[in-house]
């Protein structure tokens, strides 16, 4: 419960991939044996200590249409991700600075994972595919009483580019809806489960910015909801003479885009660089909500 009243305010979820294929950082924590696990452990302290209060652990890159990158099988994202949980609970259950209602996420849309990271000390699922891609995912979810994050995708492939939907947040905040509906008609309590448009998955540029400009529409249904604009393709396209390339410039748009998106009411704002999302929240704060 504890974890819950926490994210009835702006909550910074911090990004772990412990991948060789993620789009900005995959590949950081590779050792000559597969994983560096101690590596993503520090790596995940060091943005509890830098504000973020959930850790989003990671073990399969999810932007199929980039070449190369491909489905995990879920015994391999097991092997990433399970070390990494098991030390960074136990390092969060030690008398520390760090908070301990402190959650831990695992990203992922196997069932399988999604057991052995709770398992582990995982308290959330972070399911990309809001419980499609593993008919078992909403059963273990309801069993163990864990929250989950129910993401809206479209698939994109060079061949098929995203275009731009006319009704775009009609469609995504319908479908979020109808899966949220989904998750609880199996047993998943309602104050368990989060929504998040899936900014840039399978999305066209303008797509993007109508669905955060309209982000109070899905703040309505009375769910927590997700933003991950971090570091997005997106931001890239915010004008001629503004064109933010490198990852830096790109989080001082997503601190900026955090800012906006919590006066519209998002709970979480998953992201890469902590800091400067906090700083963001910071801001924020000293500024009435606007209605």
């Amino acid at each position: 419960m504890k974890a819950y009243v926490q994210m009835m305010r702006p909550t910074i979820m911090g990004v772990i991939n412990v991948t060789p294929d993620s789009f900005s950082d995959g590949g950081r924590f590779a050792a000559d044996s597969g994983i560096d696990h101690q590596a993503c452990i520090e790596q995940a302290i060091e943005l509890a200590r830098q504000g973020a209060r959930i850790l989003d652990i990671g073990g399969e890159a999810s932007s199929f249409h980039r070449p190369g990158v491909v489905p995990v099988p879920a015994e391999q994202q097991i092997h990433r991700v399970v070390p990494v949980i098991h030390g960074l609970k136990r390092r969060i259950d030690e008398p520390s600075e760090l908070d301990p209602s402190t959650i831990i996420s695992v990203d992922t849309r196997c069932g399988s994972v999604g057991e052995a990271a709770i398992s582990a000390g995982a308290s959330m699922i972070n399911d990309t595919s809001a419980g499609e891609f593993d008919p078992e995912m909403f059963h273990i979810v309801a069993q163990h009483g864990c929250f989950i994050i129910l993401m809206h995708m479209w698939m994109e492939s060079p061949q098929h580019p995203p275009m731009a939907r006319e009704n775009i947040c009609d469609d995504v905040f319908g479908y979020l809806r109808q899966r949220a509906g989904a998750a609880m008609a199996q047993g998943i309590a309602r104050n368990r489960i989060l929504l998040d448009p899936g900014i840039g998955f399978g999305k066209a540029m303008e797509d993007n910015w109508r669905l955060i400009s309209n982000i109070d529409q899905l703040v309505a249904e009375g769910f927590p909801v997700v933003l991950g604009a971090s570091r997005k393709r997106f931001l890239s396209t915010i004008g001629a003479d503004v064109t933010p390339g490198t990852w830096d410039q790109r989080d001082m748009a997503t601190a900026l885009v955090t800012a906006l998106a919590a006066q519209r009411g998002v709970l979480v704002h998953r992201v890469h660089h902590v800091q400067l999302a906090a700083m963001a929240l910071a801001v924020h704060a000293h500024f009435p909500r606007v209605r």
